[in-house]
């Protein structure tokens, strides 16, 4: 299903599943100056393709590689509509590799992209890099309204899950550039509209480089990964075991423990 959520210049559309709402995840796309952020994830292909038939977009772009927000760019090549896609997302989705059972069970399997894309300027929003919670992602920006889209970069402030290939020190730099911007609005992918952009970017920061500096210090006195992931961050939730552990809190702090080996290599 679709549901639309005017927010003045900005237009949320929220999909989801029975299986999405069933474990309480839904995936937002955002019109705005006839750019569309994001492609929603293959399961609601139909829903998404009239919908952006409908909207009249001039463009499409798209945050990063993963299938809840690249899950539907065959859909884009169809319509003929252009899109900016990062190089590094394009290769990405070009060979689409195997997902997990979670994953597939609720977002499905994308296809990868067979169809030539045409390129596509957002002028005068502005795709900026924002690499952590993915190596190729990317926010878009309206500097002339102040508005953020800002794909998985947010999330929520306390975040206790990863998945293996996250760089958290480079998420702490990313959520501190977008903060330094001074967004008026905020709209993530999976929260919608998030109330005091600049507080709740900085909250994140500064919660997460805590949890770096914590898990920085229990790997210098020896703490194995579990132990530390108990100390931190609890003990491992549904997310984790429903993911097989690729979602999961063990995960964040190996990647804190891998970008912290490769910062110093």
């Amino acid at each position: 299903m679709i549901r639309l959520e005017p927010h003045g210049p900005v237009v949320r559309a929220e999909f989801s599943t029975a299986r999405t709402r069933l474990i309480g995840i839904t995936v937002s796309c955002y019109l705005h100056k006839g750019v569309v952020v994001d492609t929603a994830f293959p399961d609601v292909r139909h829903w998404y393709r009239d919908w952006l038939t409908a909207s009249r977009a001039v463009g499409v772009m798209v945050t990063h590689h993963h299938e809840d927000h690249a899950g539907n760019v065959n859909s884009v090549a169809k319509l003929g509509l252009p899109a900016w896609i990062a190089p590094a997302t394009m290769a990405r989705i070009r060979d689409v590799e195997p997902i997990g059972f979670y994953r597939h069970f609720t977002w499905r399997q994308m296809r990868s992209l067979t169809r030539e894309v045409m390129p596509f300027d957002p002028a005068p929003l502005v795709p900026i890099a924002t690499p952590g919670h993915a190596h190729d992602h990317h926010v878009l920006w309206d500097p002339l309204e102040e508005i953020l889209f800002a794909g998985d970069l947010f999330l929520g402030v306390k975040v206790r899950v990863a998945h293996a290939d996250e760089d958290p020190r480079a998420l702490v730099a990313s959520l501190r550039a977008c903060a330094r911007l001074r967004p008026r609005m905020l709209f993530c992918a999976h929260r919608g509209n998030v109330p005091e952009p600049v507080a709740a970017l900085s909250a994140k920061a500064d919660w997460l480089e805590h949890t770096i500096g914590e898990v920085d210090r229990l790997a210098d006195a020896g703490w194995t990964d579990a132990a530390i992931q108990r100390a931190v961050l609890g003990r491992e939730d549904v997310t984790g075991y429903f993911s097989f552990g690729d979602y999961s809190r063990v995960n964040l702090v190996k990647a804190i423990r891998a970008t912290r080996a490769a910062k110093t290599d």
